[in-house]
């Protein structure tokens, strides 16, 4: 991919509050009175130098070089419009709420990304109508420049953000008590921090791994005995020394899972999480957290297993290896036994059918394990064309080098299945090598839940929808807490299910089967156990698992909440579920804005890639029904 920019910005994120409502209750009068307000927010940002660099009907995205001039522009446009308010009826008036950052952004061309925008618009949400909500970093340099009163709300865990802001709410008017009353009052999160990157293929791997959440089967024992692990951290700034303790995390993690199927293992995003917290957040009762450090080609490897009730360590170790393969396996099968054996022997919360069991077929040498360890924690969190091309090509060479190693066999058929459905750099062809290397891998660990999850997909793209159940089956037994698996099958499941709803024309067309309606739903019900499972959303979020479920039904409400709740304003496949939706709520002007930016992101002939797009994923029901719906908005 090109190399892009980066620079420092204060961003300030405002929408109005109950937009869809007040469209849903007066459209014209809802327009008409956000016609207003924007000529009061363009004349307000430019007389302090501010540049609006992305906008969706009642949201706006906003530049400013000065933390100052961000603030003085979200003060003098809210007592604007909160005057404005004065002279209307109450059901006429509309409010915003502001937020505003200061940080790390990514350009592209006109646009910004990242986190400074990202905290931006989390920030703005839980601001109160009609106020300001900034963060620390903005607090620190404009508290002693502008007159209003400030009110500290403390540090806020805000969706999506790895971790938690100070929180800021700045009151507008003179004798009110509105900000310093307000309570947050944050959504339940249903999603975990996922990277707005720039391409349509790298922003839709975002969204697959967005599949991994969901919620209610009665079948499963939701009363669990929960523990979570915080990641090992490492004071070393050397990318390969990252990847380890990256990845000795996620390997004691599928050591646990694999120890039993009752252990339910929360990964958390964050090592720096109060042990309190952790307790009420997850419900876990303990916590594994530890640290590396390094001298040369030594390394010492310190384990903590705390009970997270009383904050008490129950059990401690130090590991002092050298940096060979042998050495890093044998201390995760030491670090597992050693926990296991702690716990079972508190005797409070795990059964006797605890096993001591190790990894699955492990690596034989340093490379094949560095290259697992990058294709897991690098390019899983870039998804950039080119680090899967990297990801791809040792991975090859780790299946040559280690034919033993499962995780190598399972990683390559999986990443090449992408280079068909997200990359589109393969043929369909390249399934039948990609389900020869799951395959292998199955071979080498008949348990491999992973492995059966990731064939399941496969199967998916190939259009065996019958083995692909069977499989996701399997991986769902081997792992029925596993949140990574269970929102995965849930996904292709649920998006195996297009078409249930269709015509007899279009199902006869497509070969829509009699089973449809059986996928569509069972989707829909593994998602709704994942979320539940996934209290601290380890893995991103299911809006996109639900949607085919909620889009084939016709229900547009639900399509349009789930796509609120987690925008990617990049992905085309968002602005298509949002543009859908919001016509068929009759809010036309969303809608065309939506359509707007399908053709903005795939450029010419766009109905021709989105076709290519939706063959790929089992759409084409859904492509002939919004027909009509394309061309209303100007599609070619």
């Amino acid at each position: 991919m090109d190399s892009k920019k980066r620079k420092l910005a204060t961003i300030l994120a405002m929408d109005v509050v109950n937009y869809s409502k007040k469209m849903a209750v007066d459209d014209e009068g809802t327009l008409k009175q956000l016609a207003v307000c924007k000529n009061i927010i363009e004349k307000t940002i430019a007389s302090e130098e501010g540049r609006i660099f992305n906008t969706a009907g009642d949201a706006f995205m906003i530049e400013f070089s000065s933390p100052v001039q961000a603030v003085n522009s979200a003060i003098k446009i809210q007592k604007e419009i909160l005057n404005l308010n004065k002279e209307l009826a109450k059901d006429k008036i509309l409010e915003f709420r502001i937020g505003i950052n200061m940080g790390d952004v990514l350009i592209q061309e006109n646009n910004l990304f990242g986190d400074g925008v990202n905290v931006a618009a989390r920030l703005e949400s839980i601001a109160p109508p009609g106020r300001i909500c900034i963060s620390g970093s903005v607090y620190s340099l404009v508290s002693n420049n502008i007159k209003e009163k400030i009110y500290s709300k403390g540090s806020q865990k805000l969706k999506n953000i790895n971790k938690p802001i100070d929180a800021y709410f700045v009151e507008i008017e003179e004798g009110s008590n509105i900000a310093k009353d307000f309570k947050v009052q944050t959504k339940t999160n249903k999603n975990n921090v996922f990277i707005i990157i720039g391409g349509v293929a790298a922003c839709f791997v975002v969204i697959l791994l967005s599949f991994f959440i969901f919620k209610d089967n009665n079948e499963i024992n939701v009363n669990l005995n929960s523990i979570a692990i915080a990641p090992i951290t490492t004071m070393s700034k050397e990318q390969e020394k990252i990847n380890l303790a990256a990845g000795l995390t996620q390997d004691i993690a599928a050591s646990l899972t694999r120890a039993s199927k009752k252990l339910n293992i929360v990964k958390l995003n964050s090592a720096n999480e109060e042990v309190s917290t952790v307790s009420k957040n997850t419900g876990a009762k303990y916590l594994i957290n530890g640290d590396i450090k390094e001298s040369g080609r030594n390394i010492r490897v310190t384990i903590n297993l705390i009970d997270a009730e009383n904050a008490n360590i129950v059990w401690s170790d130090k590991y002092d290896k050298t940096l060979e393969i042998d050495n890093l396996f044998t201390l995760q099968d030491e670090v597992v036994s050693n926990i296991i054996d702690a716990l079972v022997g508190n005797g409070d919360i795990l059964s006797k059918e605890v096993s001591k069991v190790g990894l699955t077929a492990t690596a034989q040498n340093l490379d094949s394990y560095a290259c697992i360890n990058f294709t897991r924690n690098q390019f899983f969190l870039s998804f950039s064309f080119e680090h899967f091309t990297k990801a791809v090509k040792c991975l090859e060479k780790s299946v040559i080098d280690d034919p033993e190693y499962a995780d190598a066999w399972q990683y390559y058929g999986y990443l090449l299945s992408w280079g068909y459905s997200i990359y589109e750099v393969y043929d369909k062809d390249i399934l039948s090598k990609a389900l020869e290397a799951v395959q292998k891998a199955i071979l080498l660990d008949s348990n491999y839940a992973m492995a059966y999850r990731s064939k399941a997909e496969i199967e998916y793209y190939s259009g065996n929808f019958e083995q692909m159940l069977k499989d996701g089956e399997k991986a769902l037994e081997l792992a029925p807490n596993d949140v990574q698996i269970i929102g995965g099958i849930a996904y292709i499941t649920g998006l195996s299910g297009w078409g249930c709803h269709s015509s007899d024309e279009l199902k006869k067309k497509y070969n829509i089967d009699d089973k449809a309606c059986y996928r569509l739903k069972r989707g829909h019900e593994l998602g709704i156990l994942g979320a539940k499972l996934d209290k601290v959303n380890s893995v991103a979020g299911n809006n996109f698992g639900q949607v085919a479920y909620y889009q084939d039904s016709r229900n547009w409400e639900k399509v349009l909440e789930v796509m609120e709740d987690m925008p990617v304003p990049f992905l085309w496949w968002w602005h298509h579920y949002m543009g859908t939706s919001n016509h068929f709520l009759g809010n036309k002007e969303k809608a065309q804005n939506h359509f707007n930016k399908i053709v903005e992101i795939l450029g010419d002939n766009t109905l021709e890639k989105m076709k290519k797009g939706m063959i790929i994923w089992h759409e084409m029901t859904v492509y002939e029904e919004m027909m009509p719906v394309y061309l209303e908005y100007g599609l070619k």
